[in-house]
C-alpha cells in the first residue's frame, strides 16, 4: 500500500438533494436561506491515518426552530428586507467519511462528524391559513434541509477540508 496522502480516485457522495424536488416547495413558500459551511475535520486519534477518501454520506438534522420578533425595514442596498419576523433554525450536519487507511491489517475505516450550524429565514409578519391571518410567531414551520453541494479535499494524513452548500426552506404547517 502506497501512503502518498493524495486522493486520486472518485469520491462517492450521498445525501445531495434533487433541485427539482426543492423547486416545487419554493414556488409556493418563498421562505428560504442558503448557507456555505466550511469545515476542517480531523480523524480521531484512535483511528489510523488516511491514504484516500472513498465516500462521504451527509444528512442534516434540524434540532430547534423558533420565530422571533425583529425590526421592520424597507429594502436595504443589498436588497434585503426585515418583515418583523425571523425563523431561527439550529441544526447539525451529520456525516460519515469512509476512507482507505495506511493500515495493512484493516484498510477501510470510517469516522463520524457532527457539525452544528445556526441560520435564520425571514418570514412574513402574518401567515394566511384559509381565511384567517395568523401572526407568524404563532405558526409552526417545517424546515426542509437540502444539501445542494459538497466538496472534500484531503489536507494531510489526519485532516481534510469539507465544504457544504445548504439550502433551508420553511413551510408553515399550522397555527399553534
Amino acid at each position: 500500500m502506497n501512503c502518498s496522502n493524495c486522493t486520486t480516485g472518485i469520491i462517492d457522495i450521498t445525501g445531495i438533494c434533487c433541485p427539482k424536488d426543492t423547486s416545487v416547495v419554493l414556488e409556493k413558500y418563498p421562505y428560504w436561506t442558503q448557507m456555505y459551511i466550511p469545515e476542517t475535520l480531523c480523524i480521531p486519534t484512535k483511528k489510523p491515518d488516511v491514504e484516500e477518501i472513498n465516500s462521504v454520506n451527509v444528512n442534516v438534522n434540524i434540532m430547534r426552530k423558533k420565530v422571533i420578533k425583529t425590526p421592520i425595514t424597507e429594502e436595504n442596498l443589498e436588497g434585503k428586507v426585515l418583515t418583523g419576523r425571523k425563523l431561527i433554525v439550529e441544526g447539525q450536519i451529520c456525516q460519515k467519511v469512509v476512507y482507505t487507511a495506511c493500515d495493512t491489517v484493516q484498510s477501510v475505516h470510517s469516522a463520524h462528524f457532527y457539525v452544528p450550524f445556526s441560520a435564520y429565514i425571514v418570514v412574513p409578519k402574518t401567515i394566511k391559513f384559509g381565511n384567517e391571518e395568523v401572526d407568524s410567531c404563532d405558526v409552526n414551520f417545517q424546515v426542509n434541509p437540502c444539501v445542494e453541494d459538497l466538496s472534500i479535499k484531503l489536507l494531510d494524513e489526519r485532516c481534510f477540508l469539507k465544504n457544504v452548500t445548504l439550502l433551508l426552506s420553511a413551510v408553515p404547517t399550522q397555527s399553534c
